[in-house]
């Protein structure tokens, strides 16, 4: 399995992007065999204005053709990023799951 990451208007240290990729891949570990696939956005959408703001989207291709998309926001960007990875590893759970059934 591939994972990109991709930042957008913030800075990223070695140990964040480190983190980063830990938690996906750490979501995504046991759906391997289903996964081709996943890119992470990290964004500051406002940019030095503050707020709630650090965005945290992924796109994860499954070999059954189905993009999963999933995101979310907060005023900090680890927290962002461990919601959702937790979300990504539910849905493709699940995804996987409704497959299995058929």
């Amino acid at each position: 399995m591939q994972l990109q990451i991709h930042r957008q208007n913030i800075r990223l240290d070695q140990g964040q992007f480190e983190e980063i990729e830990r938690r996906m891949m750490f979501a995504l570990d046991q759906f391997e065999s289903w996964v081709v696939d996943a890119t992470v956005y990290v964004e500051d959408v406002n940019g030095n204005k503050g707020g709630i703001d650090k965005s945290c989207r992924v796109l994860v291709n499954l070999r059954s053709g189905k993009t999963i998309k999933v995101e979310d926001i907060d005023a900090e960007l680890m927290a962002a990023v461990a919601r959702a990875a937790d979300r990504l590893s539910n849905v493709v759970g699940r995804e996987i799951e409704k497959k299995r059934a058929h």
